[in-house]
């Protein structure tokens, strides 16, 4: 809030800030509390491995860019190794971005009336979807990427009016620290380069364009730096295990993927956003007299959410998460819908007898799927921490474990060699390449299992002691169940290694 603000004004950014406020205390205490999804365990273990002083690509395999992983292990370092602090960082970003989203709106609508209804419209459409909840409060790169994709977007557009290339510099750092974050975000840094290239009214725009592009290509220098040492190693990652190893059949993921896009539009919250957002674009269509600055950075909202909504979309298979990184921007444009809504409504009091329906009618869609998933609630990290406490009870010290990454990340176990990433397990390549990526083939770990290699098995993927395929039960003379996850330990034949 500036000092040179009018009354109205200041009582309204207030009070903005006070909503948002609110509903990112609640956002946090959902990422200390509920939060958990199974395949972050992988990049918080390869966070503590970074701290460790181990390298993705070099010396484990990873199939993302590293960029997140990196800044995870530097603020774990700062505010604690655990999944808490990683999750509050996810959150906070999160927030965080959408606050830039909810600003834009608010400084941007025509009618000053409802500025503040807009803005506060535009956080909680985005900010209440029940997928947002779920994914941007846990240790994945999607609280990060929103934030730098929507601080971007407004570097962008306040780069286009300074003379100066400053903004320009920043506003391609953060869209080059969100591709190197996430490949989800990559669509990004085009669409606001040529955006800026056409719009720009003020300085040297093929200047500021340079400087933007300079921007983007810093975020990638780590990664620059990881593939002299391992180039092999980081184009397999990067490209070749998304390309060729993700999908086990091309037609069942296309089917796959027409249900993940199907899926948005059989829920209240993605059938209500969609409609605004449609008449947020006729707005746009059909509002000639609106100045032109705002309109071309709707316009710019409109781009973004249909370059990044196609580009999500290709992956095989996709998942209804990716499309969380649209949700700031499809928020912005149903926040224009609904002022196009209100605007025609003459004898409409005040902008909250609109918005706040809309609101309730949208949080009102968390209930569903909220119900759908009510037993994955049973697996959070507390789980994970006691299951974890058990594994380095029975294990003697220097003893090796087979578990799930969450369970090394929580146990403060580094895996053995192969067994950082269990997506690796499951390649279909030459044994060459097998040995250069260090991963473990699974009929290899189930040879490693048989001949009694690991002091300890943690399993969590659905034992059951009448079908025991491993031979576990035959290995290991104690067994213990806790939290639906096994422990084996004490060998029988420790002369079998």
């Amino acid at each position: 809030m500036r000092a040179d603000e009018p009354p109205r004004s200041r009582r309204d950014s207030f009070l903005l800030y006070a909503v948002w406020a609110f509903w990112s205390a609640g956002l946090l205490a959902y990422s200390q509390t509920a939060a958990w999804y199974g395949d972050e365990e992988y990049h918080l273990l390869a966070s503590q491995l970074i701290n460790g002083g181990r390298k993705p690509f070099v010396d484990f395999f990873y199939n993302h860019p590293p960029l997140y992983i990196y800044w995870n292990a530097g603020w774990m370092k700062l505010f604690g190794e655990s999944w808490r602090s990683a999750h509050a960082l996810s959150a906070l970003a999160t927030g965080a971005g959408l606050l830039l989203a909810a600003r834009f709106v608010f400084t941007r609508l025509p009618a000053p009336a409802w500025r503040l209804a807009g803005g506060i419209a535009a956080a909680l459409l985005a900010g209440l979807h029940f997928k947002l909840i779920q994914f941007g409060t846990i240790s994945q790169a999607y609280g990060l990427c929103l934030f730098l994709m929507v601080g971007s977007f407004r570097l962008t557009t306040a780069a286009a009016h300074r003379e100066g290339a400053t903004a320009a510099l920043w506003a391609g750092l953060c869209a080059g620290a969100a591709a190197a974050s996430s490949l989800l975000s990559a669509p990004v840094a085009p669409i606001l380069l040529l955006w800026m290239l056409r719009h720009n009214r003020a300085g040297h725009r093929l200047r500021k364009c340079a400087w933007f592009l300079l921007g983007v290509s810093v975020p990638f220098l780590p990664l620059a730096w990881l593939a002299t040492q391992a180039p092999g190693q980081v184009r397999f990652g990067l490209f070749e295990f998304h390309l060729f190893h993700r999908a086990p059949s091309y037609r069942a993921s296309a089917r796959w993927n027409l249900r993940v896009l199907t899926g948005w539009l059989h829920s209240i919250q993605g059938l209500l956003l969609a409609l605004l957002a449609a008449t947020g674009l006729r707005f746009l269509a059909h509002r000639n007299e609106w100045a032109s600055r705002g309109r071309e950075e709707f316009e710019l909202c409109a781009w973004l959410t249909l370059g990044l909504g196609v580009f999500l979309a290709v992956p095989y298979p996709t998942h209804g998460q990716y499309f969380i990184l649209l949700l700031p921007f499809v928020g912005i444009l149903a926040a224009l819908g609904l002022y196009e809504i209100g605007s025609g409504i003459r004898k409409l009091p005040r902008p909250a007898w609109l918005v706040l329906p809309a609101v309730g009618l949208f949080a009102a869609g968390l209930v569903k799927p909220a119900l759908e998933l009510r037993p994955e609630y049973t697996f959070r990290w507390q789980r994970m921490e006691r299951i974890a406490r058990e594994v380095n009870r029975v294990t003697p010290k220097g003893g090796l474990v087979w578990a799930d990454e969450g369970i090394y990340f929580a146990a403060r176990r580094v895996p053995p060699s192969g067994l950082e990433n269990s997506f690796s397990h499951d390649l279909r390549i030459p044994p060459d390449q097998v040995a250069i990526l260090r991963v473990v083939p699974r009929s290899r770990l189930y040879e490693w299992v048989a001949g009694g290699r690991f002091d300890t098995v943690s399993s969590c993927w659905g034992f059951d002691p009448q079908q025991d395929s491993l031979g576990l039960l035959r290995v290991y003379a104690r067994h213990l169940e806790l939290d639906n996850c096994h422990v084996f330990w004490d060998q029988r034949h420790l002369d079998s290694r």
